[in-house]
């Protein structure tokens, strides 16, 4: 089996109602089917890995399509993984992001162009299609930490398979933070080292604008839970110094807010710099 890098999940669920007929009749019978979804740590794992198989085959074409269901209030939200999608555009970017030598190496164009090719066709057949989750290896993306509040988190620790960290909030509730974000952030546009954190939580509301109003958002620490104690999760605060930082900007103190976001930036260098050794 392919190794699978740790890595962290920020997904949508929207309601059933979100989706065109053909999609509900689609995952209504999907929830229903006898296998049922798969929870989150196994079907985010089984995920990367069909990811992964894709490319080291001679196309980067996926045989597994899923998503995950949530029940709330006897309603079902779905979070389609479009695994497909995912992995052409990932590769698209990969290709944009390396020299030619090393993403020729890697991801040869002889399979990137036809994925290329496949992914304009397939936007361009349905151009509401859009991307119910964003991942991130060896670490959890600042900006991420924006959207939730620190009571909402659910810790699983101890010798356990569901051992996990998850945080899950409202589309509601996740606009106005980010949106509170994007206002206070402001304040600092003048300064063009701080550009990259301004877009990058504006790219995040713009992604969120795009779902219904009353979807779920869950921030999944998935296979980083293996490489945390459960010390280090319990006092885990990159929600609380991010909650500070906004704060901090919306009263004018830029040095607290510094200070804040700094601290979420230390807690998990030392993952990125065991992504650096791997």
């Amino acid at each position: 089996m392919p190794v699978v890098s740790p890595a962290a999940y920020l997904r949508i669920y929207e309601p059933l109602a979100a989706f065109p007929p053909p999609d509900r009749v689609r995952w209504q019978r999907y929830a229903a089917s006898a296998s049922g979804p798969p929870s989150s740590r196994a079907g985010a794992r089984r995920e990367r890995v069909v990811a992964l198989v894709a490319t080291v085959r001679p196309s980067l074409d996926v045989a597994d399509e899923s998503a995950f269901i949530q029940w709330v209030d006897g309603l079902m939200f779905v979070c389609p993984w479009s695994t497909q999608l995912r992995v052409w555009q990932a590769a698209k970017e990969f290709r944009g992001l390396m020299p030619e030598r090393v993403a020729e190496a890697f991801l040869p164009r002889r399979l990137v162009d036809p994925a290329e090719t496949e992914l304009d066709r397939w936007k361009a057949r349905r151009p509401e299609i859009k991307l119910h989750v964003q991942s991130c290896t060896w670490m959890v993306p600042p900006t991420w930490f924006v959207l939730f509040d620190p009571t909402e988190r659910s810790l699983i620790t101890g010798d356990r398979s569901d051992r996990s960290m998850v945080y899950r909030t409202t589309m509601s509730l996740a606009r106005r933070r980010v949106g509170r974000a994007v206002e206070a952030l402001e304040t600092l546009r003048s300064d063009n080292a701080n550009a990259p954190a301004i877009e990058g939580v504006a790219e995040l509301a713009r992604w969120l604008g795009s779902f219904h109003p009353q979807s779920r958002v869950e921030l999944d620490y998935d296979g980083l839970v293996d490489l945390l104690d459960d010390d280090m999760l319990r006092s885990d605060s990159s929600v609380e110094d991010i909650v500070e930082a906004v704060s901090a900007l919306r009263r004018g103190r830029t040095d607290l807010a510094v200070e804040a976001y700094e601290r979420v930036l230390i807690r998990w260098r030392p993952l990125q710099s065991r992504e650096s050794a791997s």
